[in-house]
């Protein structure tokens, strides 16, 4: 009985040891950037508003990631271009990163304009070199190296994700007021998703908590390490990201 008993007390501290949440705080040594591989990624963006709950906008997300020489260097270079029916939600943004994924420079021009910043050590800038810059002369401070929001899920690529983890990443939006900060993303679990040819893909549930009601969800494959969903819930707006399997020339 008490060989019985002491089985049982080992099984009950296996199980609690293994459930037990892991915490990361990402820094660019953490993060796998061979995961991310070059090539053209591309998603229908949907929105749904309570408002008109059965209309639903749309755009297309073309993001192209490519390892270019840049001023004799080799750097991480990723392109977006969003397209859609409302011209004042189209954008084009240009980032450069270092191999590592430190962020160096982005750029976003949309019908608002121009927006150019540098990435350095303990701020972010607005890039003076760039011309008719909305946000020259910009500049918020950094307290720890940070990563560009604007590229979030390539930043998902490239996390070693794993269950009950959590990855402390420190995001900033390029020029936004509200200054660089680490956000928590859950491994919540894992998921089939019903795919191209009816297959079934096995992926990582990572998950943002904005408030108690605001929150974002994406399915990272396993096995490709590629975002293939997006789910978000802001405020009663409905927000969707599917990844594409053909891509579309716009």
């Amino acid at each position: 009985m008490k060989r019985i008993f002491l089985l049982a007390i080992a099984t009950l501290i296996t199980a609690y040891a293994s459930a037990q949440t892991d915490t990361l705080r990402v820094t660019s040594k953490h993060l796998k950037v061979k995961q991310l591989k070059p090539g053209t990624r591309q998603y229908l963006v949907t929105v749904q508003t309570p408002a008109n709950p059965k209309v639903l906008r749309q755009s297309l997300w073309t993001r192209n990631v490519s390892f270019e020489e840049v001023a004799g260097k080799e750097k991480l270079v990723i392109r977006q271009n969003w397209v859609g029916a409302d011209t004042l939600t189209n954008r084009q943004l240009y980032s450069i990163c270092e191999k590592d994924f430190k962020p160096v420079f982005h750029t976003g021009t949309s019908a608002r304009g121009t927006a150019a910043f540098n990435f350095e050590p303990d701020r972010v800038v607005g890039a003076d070199t760039v011309l008719n810059n909305g946000f020259k002369g910009f500049s918020i401070a950094a307290e720890a190296a940070t990563f560009n929001w604007e590229l979030d899920m390539e930043t998902f690529e490239s996390l070693p994700l794993k269950a009950n983890t959590v990855y402390l990443i420190n995001f900033y939006h390029p020029g936004s007021k509200t200054a660089p900060q680490y956000y928590s993303y859950k491994v919540t679990g894992s998921e089939k998703l019903l795919t191209v040819n009816n297959t079934s893909v096995d992926c990582w549930m990572l998950r943002i908590d904005y408030s108690d009601t605001n929150y974002g969800t994406f399915w990272i494959s396993k096995k490709t390490h590629e975002v293939l969903k997006m789910e978000e819930l802001f405020d009663g707006v409905k927000r969707f990201k599917i990844k594409l399997g053909t891509v579309v020339q716009v």
